[in-house]
């Protein structure tokens, strides 16, 4: 049974009171989570599964969830090797289901099992769970660089796309000639490695995260009643979001120092200063939301009307461009608040 806490987190159920009411959601939300992983494009959701047992049985069948996962996860990766052979590469795979499971289960679950802990508040356990995911990405992707086979593949099936674009776009002899220098497999894999290495593995693993989060409390709002869903377990609502005070100072100094270390050819520097520079700007994007939120939240609106303002707001994020200039302005708007209020709540007029 779970008390309520003042701080908003689940409260802590003692390690031996551990009975079919966690063990039996962990072990199945486990084995739906390790057969996502496999399942093609829904691998993107692997982890809502233990997302949604933490959300609706409490932290303790999330980490119960998160070791069945991880052991099921070996299991079926140590008989693949055994059956198909693999090595390094189902080692890799097994390094990254393991850390991006026990992030996740962070996430949501916090360290309430576990009270010798310090609790840490929900957006660090996101920074430090995304940087691992985005660690263990690097060492996935450099793993596979190192295999012969798979290199010249790559490079065959780059090679491939970049042609029939050339082909398909039109252009005259002159741009044809210029794109067949430009998209060559080379500068593309180049491309990539920069921006992975500079947040684009670290956002991709936030998004991953986040994703996941969402979809896990959507879930849990369907299939069980809201009064049922354990304590602590708000729907990741970003009204309330604010962005540590200091965030502001740490990308302000990150935009000279990447400058610097570009200027001095300081290449390691410049890759630590850029993830940090991501980094909270994923904070300050999650706060510009919650500004955009909050206010809409104190507008009267009907429940159809709130819908189409969520899937226009998914469609601006997904569309080519436009998602850009939406990034953009949130993130610029959650920098703002740190100078204006811009959540204010209206207080009633005092009376006469």
């Amino acid at each position: 049974m779970y008390v309520k806490e003042p701080a908003g987190e689940p409260a802590v159920l003692p390690l031996p009171r551990i009975g079919r009411a966690a063990f039996i959601p962990a072990l199945i939300c486990a084995g739906v989570s390790v057969m996502l992983m496999r399942a093609g494009f829904f691998m993107f959701f692997f982890l809502v599964p233990l997302g949604f047992c933490a959300a609706v049985y409490g932290p303790v069948a999330a980490w119960l969830g998160a070791v069945f996962a991880v052991l099921g996860n070996g299991v079926w990766s140590a008989g693949f090797s055994m059956r198909y052979g693999g090595g390094m590469n189902v080692g890799m795979d097994m390094l990254y289901f393991t850390v991006l499971v026990v992030g996740f289960t962070w996430i949501m679950a916090g360290n309430t099992v576990f009270p010798s802990i310090p609790r840490v508040r929900t957006v660090f356990r996101f920074a430090v769970a995304s940087a691992a995911g985005a660690l263990v990405f690097f060492a996935v992707i450099f793993s596979m660089g190192n295999d012969e086979g798979f290199s010249d593949e790559l490079r065959s099936q780059i090679e491939a796309i970049a042609s029939s674009y050339i082909v398909s776009s039109g252009a005259d002899a002159a741009q044809q000639a210029f794109l067949e220098q430009t998209l060559t497999a080379d500068r593309i894999i180049g491309v990539f490695l920069m921006i992975i290495l500079r947040g684009g593995a670290l956002f991709s693993a936030f998004v991953l995260f986040f994703l996941n989060r969402q979809a896990a409390f959507i879930l849990a709002r369907l299939f069980r009643r809201q009064s049922r869903l354990q304590r602590g377990s708000v729907a990741g609502d970003l009204t309330g979001f604010y962005a540590p005070r200091k965030a502001i100072w740490v990308f302000s100094l990150c935009l000279p120092v990447i400058l610097l270390c570009r200027t001095a050819s300081l290449e390691m520097v410049e890759v630590v200063a850029w993830n940090f520079l991501v980094m909270c700007a994923i904070m300050f994007f999650a706060q510009g939301g919650g500004i955009v939120l909050f206010n809409l939240a104190r507008r009267p609106m009907s429940t159809i009307m709130r819908l189409l303002c969520g899937v226009l707001f998914v469609c601006v994020i997904f569309s080519p461009g436009v998602n850009v200039m939406a990034v953009g302005i949130l993130v610029l708007l959650g920098i703002a608040e740190n100078w204006l209020p811009l959540r204010i709540k209206k207080q009633e007029a005092p009376g006469v």
